[in-house]
């Protein structure tokens, strides 16, 4: 019987093939927001040894995704509403600070991409994969980080990518009135604003973008401990 989990096959270390697959699991919601999780249940799960599996667990730990409770016990981390008012304040000065580097750098060929990707993430919504409208969704701002060539700025982004992916996934399970096509036209007006290089309008599109997931997200999280 299948545990929910794909066979682990990529060409990386043990442990960060654990990572990849834990983290999945809880932002899919497969493993679930105070779940208790241990390594003798990964090592069953997974098939393979304790060692990276620890190794796994202490990564998971720096990304956010699980906490460790005074008695030993790990749990997948349990989200306040203070949590997410931080995380998507922080987001919103990464992404101030990539718009400054980028601004002025993106090529045809970059507009382009990011114009594709808001029909690759319109198509998915038309086909209510949800899955693929997160996975586009953060493909397209990550996107953007990456073009600021600045390594400290993306390993920030990426550090918070995941807890983003997983607050957004208790938005989707617990609201169900936002529009989801909200998405489209926010990335349609920031790459306006990359087009006619206004990092002025950009700065205000990111803080008002934030500020609204982030009340929904809270809305989410406050729902979930009801």
């Amino acid at each position: 019987m299948s545990n929910g989990f794909l066979p682990i096959t990529r060409p990386t270390s043990l442990s960060e093939q654990v990572v990849e697959q834990v983290r999945t699991a809880i932002i899919e919601g497969r493993l679930k927001h105070g779940d208790r999780i241990t390594e003798a249940m990964l090592t069953e799960m997974l098939g393979i040894s304790r060692t990276p599996i620890r190794e796994a667990l202490i990564l998971l730990a720096r990304e956010g995704l699980i906490v460790n409770a005074p008695n030993r016990a790990t749990f997948v981390r349990v989200f306040s509403a203070s949590d997410v008012e931080q995380i998507f304040s922080f987001r919103t000065t990464l992404e101030n600070f990539a718009g400054e580097l980028t601004i002025g750098k993106l090529s045809p060929m970059d507009i382009d991409w990011l114009h594709a990707s808001i029909e690759k993430q319109r198509a998915a919504l038309h086909a209510d994969d949800f899955k693929a409208v997160r996975s586009v969704d953060m493909a397209f701002h990550e996107y953007l980080v990456v073009r600021s060539d600045h390594p400290i700025l993306l390993r920030a982004w990426r550090e918070i990518v995941a807890q983003i992916a997983a607050v957004l996934y208790l938005r989707a399970e617990a609201i169900h009135d936002y529009d989801e096509y909200q998405s489209l036209r926010d990335h349609a007006a920031i790459v306006e604003a990359y087009q006619s290089r206004d990092l002025a309008h950009l700065k205000m599109l990111n803080e008002q973008i934030n500020q609204r997931v982030a009340a929904e997200c809270v809305r989410a999280v406050e729902s979930a401990r009801r």
